[in-house]
């Protein structure tokens, strides 16, 4: 296949200082990324007195994410979320954490999960049907949000009450506007009393989301035979040490996680890889012919995804190269080691996914699109800790396989429907917020088959 190398971030050549820092990651948090942790294992920044340490060597984050995890805890990231997510299952420590994953592992199950194609085929066959009665450039970046929430509505948390995608809408929107702020003051450890940029709408913005999802228990609350989907499972789960219930605003903070969590990442990964299969006719016409193949022209089924092969190859290649978080923080809780750089109490450890993913000693290629190399030989050979488009150890994501099978699906209906094209001009840099997202949005051609 031709070469294919998109849109990437230019890493600084030396770590930024002072207020080139703090514009720089106000900008975009992966801009400030210096090229060191492209090629080597280990960048420290010390400013104020306190360090960043970037880190990008499989074993050290292995060290973080597993072997010594205790010492190195989601304090930043819990500050960024936890005014949206409160003390849900993403936003959360120790036990808090773990009873309430283990509350809502049954619901993704692999088996019970494949129930779960036509839902997503739906959600597909819905963008596909605006896409049909107005031919011509469509904003993929907005179809996707929409389809991947319609999937979270009809599977996880199925709700009559029609303000949640506008209040999802607006919330997620407002988020991502203020998100490189709010990491910033997370990870400089600045004070929480500093005027933020964005903080009065963020909270006028959850205000009005938390009011939403009050009303979607509330709703569930006066059925007397609810569908036995997520938010009945939560209400049914006792915490093993107290055995006490979720209170109502236990259930939104989940709640919130598995629609904001549940289908903005999603989104993305839908997003760039339309992007990618749109700037490589080549990769496109594979897929086409796979999805033939395997379908026979028929809708995509449960039974059918395995067999997807190359069509699972392009998604995981797409979110190496554009993962949909592209930054993951830890704070060290104790004092430490790291690949023998000591590591004071206090200091932030950030988990630069989008270079660890594009780290020019350990990918062959890097910048480039190839989805061979998740070949089965090839995608064998790739270290657990070097690839980590849904993070690693204990605190994995709960839905990894709930996307892939998601995202598998939509796509290859995608792809059964219509060919992308780039608008010429129109080249989307990814910018890092909570999610990776294309600045200036993601408009492509679309060219539907009769």
């Amino acid at each position: 296949m031709p070469r294919l190398v998109p849109p990437r971030v230019a890493p600084p050549p030396q770590p930024l200082r002072g207020l080139a820092f703090l514009a720089g990651y106000v900008r975009n948090p992966i801009g400030v990324v210096p090229q060191a942790a492209y090629d080597g294992d280990l960048v420290a920044y010390a400013r104020g007195g306190r360090e960043i340490v970037w880190i990008t060597a499989p074993d050290l984050i292995r060290q973080v994410m597993l072997d010594e995890r205790e010492k190195f805890q989601k304090l930043a990231q819990i500050r960024v979320l936890s005014p949206l997510l409160g003390k849900g299952m993403l936003t959360s420590e120790g036990a808090d954490w773990k009873w309430q994953r283990q509350a809502a592992a049954p619901m993704f199950r692999q088996q019970d999960l494949m129930g779960f194609v036509p839902a997503f085929v739906r959600a597909a066959d819905a963008v596909v049907a605006r896409w049909r009665a107005q031919p011509g450039v469509h904003a993929v970046d907005r179809d996707m949000t929409q389809a991947t929430f319609d999937v979270i509505s009809a599977t996880l948390l199925p709700s009559a009450d029609a303000r949640m995608p506008q209040a999802v809408e607006r919330s997620t929107g407002q988020f991502q506007r203020s998100g490189a702020w709010s990491q910033l003051y997370a990870v400089a450890n600045l004070p929480r009393w500093l005027p933020q940029p964005g903080r009065r709408a963020m909270a006028r913005a959850v205000r009005d989301l938390r009011a939403a999802v009050a009303a979607v228990i509330a709703e569930r609350r006066a059925l007397s035979a609810p569908p036995d989907d997520l938010l009945p499972r939560l209400m049914r789960a006792r915490d093993p040490e107290s055995a006490l219930a979720m209170n109502d605003e236990q259930l939104a903070d989940n709640l919130l996680t598995f629609y904001l969590a549940g289908h903005e990442t999603t989104a993305k990964a839908l997003t760039w890889t339309l992007y990618l299969l749109a700037r490589s006719p080549e990769w496109s016409a594979a897929l086409e012919e796979e999805v033939a193949r395997v379908t026979g022209g028929r809708e995509v089924e449960a039974a059918h995804i395995e067999q997807l092969v190359l069509t699972q190859q392009v998604i995981k290649e797409s979110m190496r190269l554009f993962p949909p978080v592209p930054l993951m923080t830890r704070q060290a809780v104790v004092d430490a080691r790291l690949g023998g750089h000591p590591v004071r109490a206090g200091t932030s450890v950030v988990l630069p996914i989008y270079a660890i993913h594009r780290h020019a000693r350990r990918w062959e290629d890097p910048d480039a699109f190839d989805p061979e190399r998740f070949g089965e030989v090839r995608e064998a050979q790739i270290p657990r800790y070097q690839y980590m488009p849904f993070g690693a150890g204990p605190r994995i994501c709960i839905g990894q396989a709930f996307a892939m099978i998601e995202a598998t699906a939509m796509l290859a209906t995608f792809v059964a429907q219509a060919r992308l094209a780039p608008v010429p001009g129109h080249d989307p840099a990814p910018v890092a917020r909570v999610t990776l997202f294309p600045k200036g949005g993601m408009p492509l051609a679309v060219r539907l088959r009769s």
